[in-house]
């Protein structure tokens, strides 16, 4: 049996509602369970405050959360939302639907979550999942489409495990205001290069090792490798390793065709598709290394760019509690409910990911056509006197 946790946000309380959708829908799945009714309504997520519930699936590696999928049980009696559900209810993604933020034109992808507790055992679901990067909370969301699945497997299944570790490894070269520095000696206060051409002062280091022992109970934990040269104009300049979720900078016209936009953000794993870009099974431990900045930040690793810690729900969520609360204390607003993250740069949803990938490796085009210029000048954000 595979065993593997998912984190969910259970719909509240009455009076305390932790998910509000307009038109006076809620998330049961009353048309089969496809989410169709949402279309056009608005969410609004309320609260961070994230259930993990553990799961126990069949076979041995299947770590996919899909729908119809009747091996998916509880593993041991969990209660969400003030409800117990006994140990080995079954448990499924309803649905997949997708919501927009026409603030900012950013997609995000999310799960109706059913711990099945009706007839028909479609008609409720009990909270959502949000797959890779978390929708902003107390922003009205647009429900642009909707599905029935996932399935459990191909091209658009969901993998439990996609949050992992998000950030650089021990022995990476990083850009800093005195050239470059290993991202191990790294201080406190260090002005890093960013790709806006501004030097920002480094507010915290967060390092986690990773043992032979660990990747294999989780091999989601693996480090990607990318080769010298892999990205496109020569980057990285060595071999670069990192988290499988850390992000890396896509700046090619595939992007600016697809998304309008000159930069955006994909992670690591979902670059493995192309040549050069793989899952390192050879490694026998990492370190991996969070760096933080007063907000997300594009810095630079051997010479590529790439993202800084995202202190969006998800990334916290791998920090220890010890940890997490060190950072609350240094940033409170972190802690706040109604903390929204705003990424450095474009992030498109887990399906247009995929679609940019698969462009790319049709048309051979390298992900980086034209390299940054990692030489920062003043910049109003930081007092570099």
């Amino acid at each position: 049996m595979a065993d593997y946790s998912i984190y969910v946000l259970g719909e509240g309380q009455p009076g305390s509602e932790q998910i509000s959708l307009t038109g006076g829908v809620t998330i049961d799945g009353v048309t089969q369970g496809d989410g169709s009714h949402l279309v056009d309504e608005y969410l609004t997520i309320n609260s961070t405050t994230v259930t993990e519930l553990f799961i126990s699936d069949g076979g041995t590696t299947d770590t996919n959360f899909a729908d119809n999928d009747g091996n998916q049980l509880l593993d041991g009696a969990q209660s969400l939302d003030g409800t117990t559900y006994a140990d080995g209810t079954r448990i499924e993604a309803e649905y997949r639907f997708t919501v927009l933020d026409e603030s900012t034109g950013i997609e995000y992808e999310i799960l109706a979550v059913n711990i099945n507790n009706s007839s028909p055992s479609y008609g409720t679901n009990e909270a959502l999942a949000f797959i890779g990067t978390p929708p902003p909370v107390g922003v009205p969301l647009r429900v642009v489409e909707a599905s029935e699945g996932p399935p459990n497997g191909g091209p658009n299944a969901v993998d439990a495990s996609e949050i992992s570790p998000i950030c650089l490894t021990r022995g990476t070269l990083v850009e800093t205001r005195n050239g470059p520095e290993l991202i191990e000696h790294l201080r406190l206060g260090d002005l890093m290069c960013t790709h806006e051409g501004c030097f920002q002062p480094l507010r915290y280091i967060y390092r986690r090792w990773f043992s032979r022992s660990d990747f294999e109970r989780n091999p989601k934990l693996r480090p990607i490798r990318i080769c010298a040269g892999a990205m496109g104009c020569g980057l990285p300049n060595r071999d670069l390793l990192v988290s499988p979720q850390h992000r890396m900078l896509v700046q090619s016209p595939i992007a600016v065709r697809m998304f309008a936009a000159c930069d955006v953000l994909v992670p690591a794993i979902k670059l493995t598709a192309l040549p050069g870009i793989f899952v390192d099974t050879e490694i026998e431990g990492i370190e991996y290394i969070h760096l933080l900045f007063d907000q997300h930040e594009v810095i630079f690793a051997e010479g590529t760019p790439t993202e800084s810690l995202y202190t969006g729900p998800e990334a916290l969520k791998v920090l220890s509690p010890e940890t997490r609360a060190e950072l609350f204390a240094l940033f409170p607003e972190i802690a706040t409910p109604d903390h929204s993250a705003k990424p450095a740069c474009y992030i498109p949803s887990n399906m247009a990911q995929r679609a940019l990938i698969a462009r790319h490796l049709k048309n051979k085009k390298p992900l980086i056509c034209q390299p940054s210029g990692i030489t920062p000048q003043p910049a109003e954000r930081h007092n570099l006197g």
